[in-house]
C-alpha cells in the first residue's frame, strides 16, 4: 500500500512539475514565434495536447509496473494485454470519462483514484492557460464594430443594481 501511495503522489509531483514547465515554456516562447495570432493559440492548443498525452502516459507505465513488476494489483473486465491498453485505460482516468469496462484491484486503485483527480486539475489548468492566451493574442478589437473595453450597461441602472 505505502508503494501505491508514493507512486500516485510521486506521479502527482511529476506530472504538476512538468505541466508547470510546459505552461512556463508556452508563456515565454509562443510570443517569439513569428506566426500570425491565431496560430499562436493554436500552438498553445496542440502543444498542450501533446502535454496532457506524455503524462497520461507516465501513469500508463506506472500502471504496467505496478501490475507486472511490482504486483500491487489487477485489472478485470476488458482484458490488459499491452501498453495500449494500459495507455487507454490511463486516458479514460485522465479525463475523468469514466468507462467501467476495466476495473481496477487492489492498492492500484488508489493510484486510479489519484490520477482522476489530478487529471482534472492539469485539464483546467490547461483551460486557463488557453484562456488567458485567447484574451492576449486572439484580435479581439474591432471584431464586432466596438473596442474590447466596452460594457454591456443595459442590464444595469445608475445605481449598479440589476434592472430585473
Amino acid at each position: 500500500m505505502i508503494i501505491a501511495i508514493a507512486s500516485a503522489f510521486g506521479l502527482v509531483a511529476l506530472t504538476f512539475m512538468f505541466h508547470y514547465r510546459a505552461l512556463l515554456w508556452l508563456g515565454s516562447r509562443a510570443t517569439r514565434f513569428r506566426i500570425s495570432t491565431q496560430a499562436k493559440v493554436l500552438f498553445i492548443v496542440v502543444t498542450l495536447f501533446l502535454v496532457h498525452i506524455a503524462e497520461i502516459g507516465m501513469y500508463a507505465i506506472t500502471y504496467g509496473v505496478s501490475v507486472s513488476v511490482l504486483e500491487l494489483g489487477v485489472f478485470q473486465g476488458a482484458l490488459i494485454t499491452d501498453a495500449m491498453s494500459y495507455f487507454y485505460y490511463s486516458g479514460v482516468i485522465y479525463t475523468t470519462l469514466g468507462l467501467g469496462d476495466i476495473e481496477p484491484q487492489g492498492h492500484i486503485r488508489f493510484i486510479t483514484a489519484i490520477e482522476a483527480l489530478n487529471g482534472f486539475l492539469l485539464i483546467t489548468w490547461s483551460a486557463s492557460f488557453t484562456f488567458l492566451a485567447m484574451g492576449r493574442f486572439w484580435p479581439w478589437e474591432n471584431r464586432c464594430g466596438m473596442p474590447i473595453t466596452h460594457v454591456d450597461t443595459t442590464l444595469v441602472n445608475e445605481r449598479g443594481s440589476r434592472n430585473d
